[in-house]
């Protein structure tokens, strides 16, 4: 009779050392919840630094778009110069023109003056003399002498016209001149500004594509680890589950053992 309570013993301590002893599930347990831990940790350093990146990556979108508009408006402005220009050269162009023929036409005048001087001159200083006495009648004289000086004032009047009237093309020639070349040296300063801006936006495109390039590989790092991590949570509680099953199990069995050992 003392076998029994000797084996029932032996049933009990055996059971014991069951439950006390380390399990492969305890150790893959383990195991996963420091592979979760660990990708957490760099979930949340990658989701840190994805959001200061989505920060300034809408700070590089913001700049590069006010580069844009300043290229834009540059090359409107450019636009505009030009056509003044031309307009300026269309106008200098047509007054030049006009100005040639007024110079031909006033070369003609002072051509038929220096004749009319010459003709003067070879008749002598009493050439209105001459002409008063080789008409027959001093009423007839008069007429004549008063026509030749009508003539000779008529003649020198026009002159002056055209030579006022290029004067005044001439000064318009130089306003329109100056206009041009204010529009000329603004056209040179707005080209080399337009040069810079767009060396300034390209740059700022440069950073966007580096920005929005490291923005998609943290997003795109984030979310595979989202994915891991809910697949070793789903792991975990699966291993949890098996592991609480089983403590339940032996629990089972150590009482069985323990209630038939009595």
């Amino acid at each position: 009779m003392r076998a029994r309570p000797v084996l029932a013993a032996a049933l009990l301590a055996g059971a014991w050392l069951g439950l006390s002893a380390p399990l492969p599930a305890a150790q893959d347990r383990g195991e996963t919840e420091r592979k979760l831990d660990a990708i957490k940790d760099e979930l949340r350093s990658v989701a840190a630094e994805r959001r200061r990146l989505e920060g300034q990556r809408g700070t590089a979108h913001r700049e590069l778009r006010e580069a844009d508009e300043k290229v834009g408006q540059s090359n409107r402005r450019l636009r505009e110069i030009e056509a003044e220009l031309a307009a300026q050269r269309e106008a200098l162009d047509e007054l030049e023109a006009r100005r040639a023929t007024m110079q031909a036409a006033m070369s003609g005048q002072r051509e038929e003056l220096a004749q009319l001087v010459r003709a003067a001159y070879a008749q002598g200083g009493d050439a209105p003399l001459k002409v008063l006495l080789a008409q027959d009648s001093v009423a007839e004289a008069n007429r004549l002498l008063t026509y030749h000086r009508y003539m000779q004032q008529d003649r020198m009047k026009r002159i002056r016209e055209l030579a006022s009237r290029l004067e005044a093309l001439d000064a318009v020639e130089r306003d329109i001149a100056a206009r041009r070349q204010v529009l000329e040296d603004s056209r040179g300063r707005l080209d080399a500004q337009l040069a810079t801006l767009r060396e300034d936006r390209n740059a700022r495109e440069a950073v966007v594509a580096n920005l929005d390039k490291r923005y998609k590989s943290r997003r795109d790092r984030e979310q595979a680890l989202g994915r891991d991590a809910k697949g070793l949570e789903q792991l975990l509680a699966r291993l949890r589950a098996a592991a609480a099953k089983a403590e339940a199990e032996r629990r089972r069995i150590a009482a069985e053992r323990a209630a038939a050992a009595a």
